[in-house]
């Protein structure tokens, strides 16, 4: 059974609509890539299972729970679904320490010791040493600051972890740091759904590469099929579209 399934969403703002009817699901310790053209409803999609977002029609499902249901209890729901942003969304007055303990004492209702133990561990996991734990935000690097939100959102312990393009804002140099941390949480057996460009990230670890466009999910299949052979003339396009960007940059799609 699926840990996560959406079922025909829909999402409008206006007369723009975003999302018509994707539907997909993920088993528990799978991770699934979700790449596309921007404007093609990735992020929204994200934020509707997570209810950031109200989707307007179409459910959403959390290991067998309708999270979409009419009296669901929002904080209990994203209490158990991690959000790893583009712009890291830390709390810029208080620690790296701190940012991770907050939600463990107030979400999770631990005491001070268990929350600070759990703090630790999971920035270390991270690798975020000693000397950097103190440290607020604007001291941190790009990819210090998206591996500390990471780790605020793996000490939650979720059943889930969603990542909103967490590596787009990173300057080059930075981005293979962060990729090693979701590399390593893969491995590692957590489930995660990631809106991501970075084909290499998905070749190594996806269990499937999800095709979203135009708020439809218009291809789907294993990395091996996905990039030797898309099916539809619209993925081959934004592939090789990501291949030019990547040589443009003196990098590699596959990198």
């Amino acid at each position: 059974m699926a840990l996560l399934r959406v079922e025909a969403l829909h999402k409008a703002f206006g007369k723009q609509q975003v999302l018509k009817g994707v539907s997909l699901s993920i088993n528990k310790g799978e991770t699934k890539v979700i790449i596309g053209p921007s404007g093609g409803g990735k992020s929204t999609l994200l934020r509707c299972i997570n209810l950031l977002i109200v989707p307007d029609s179409g459910r959403v499902f959390l290991d067998n729970e309708e999270v979409t249901g009419r009296h669901v209890n929002i904080s209990r729901v994203r209490s158990q679904i991690g959000f790893v942003f583009q712009h890291y969304n830390l709390f810029m007055h208080l620690t790296a320490f701190d940012n991770v303990k907050l939600g463990l004492v107030k979400v999770r209702k631990l005491n001070e010791k268990e929350a600070e133990d759990r703090a630790l561990k999971a920035l270390k996991d991270v690798g975020i040493t000693d000397d950097l734990i103190k440290r607020y935000p604007a001291q941190l690097s790009g990819g210090q600051q998206q591996r500390v939100a990471i780790a605020r959102a793996t000490a939650m312990e979720p059943k889930i972890i969603l990542l909103d393009e967490p590596t787009s804002a990173l300057d080059p140099e930075l981005i293979d740091e962060v990729l090693k941390v979701m590399e390593d949480l893969a491995k590692s057996g957590a489930t995660m759904l990631a809106v991501t460009h970075e084909i290499g990230f998905a070749k190594k670890v996806a269990n499937e590469i999800i095709f979203l466009a135009d708020g439809i999910v218009t291809e789907t299949g294993s990395p091996e099929e996905f990039l030797a052979s898309p099916k539809q003339e619209r993925t081959r396009k934004f592939l090789a579209s990501l291949n030019d960007l990547k040589s443009e940059s003196g990098g590699s799609a596959e990198k």
